[in-house]
């Protein structure tokens, strides 16, 4: 969706504090949160339909499947990795989770992690690698929700991740 609308408001010091906390803990704007957070509400009301909301950004596809996936930190190359799950996939990037609790540590300061995923579709003869760039971080609770994009992928991993997603 595009956004060409500026529109001001008055908070309170405590609520803008609190913005400030969530829109860091999401690693988002606090312009980014509150957009999220009044879509969100606008479409669970049933006053923002689908048609209003605009198309799909993404030029590719999600799936959604759940496959266990290990985790490789760029600063930390020779670890044995961290498990994980990705919750979804398509030709440019995966959505991960980690466990809360789990060995996985991503540090805050600076941007965000750049990292490896690798795991094993049926179809494929062996194990897809992928090194990834982080693009949002959240912490839902029960676990840590990772977006990231893949970076600079290689033609043949495309290939066998496409014949997966076909």
């Amino acid at each position: 969706m595009e956004k060409d609308t500026v529109y001001s408001m008055r908070l309170s010091r405590g609520v803008r504090e609190a913005l400030n906390r969530a829109a860091k803990k999401e690693c988002r704007t606090v312009a980014s949160l509150l957009n999220k957070v009044i879509s969100d509400y606008l479409r669970k009301e049933g006053y923002l339909l689908k048609l209003e909301f605009g198309e799909e950004r993404r030029r590719f596809p999600r799936s959604k499947i759940n496959l266990p996936v290990t985790t490789f930190l760029e600063r930390e190359p020779e670890s044995e990795g961290s498990p994980g799950v990705v919750l979804d996939v398509s030709m440019s990037g995966v959505l991960v989770a980690y466990a809360r609790g789990s060995q996985i540590r991503f540090a805050s300061n600076g941007g965000l992690p750049r990292f490896r995923v690798c795991f094993h579709f049926q179809k494929a003869e062996k194990e897809l690698s992928f090194d990834c760039v982080a693009r949002h971080l959240r912490d839902i609770g029960s676990e840590i929700q990772v977006g990231a994009g893949f970076d600079h992928p290689s033609k043949s991993d495309l290939q066998k991740l496409n014949s997966f997603l076909m």
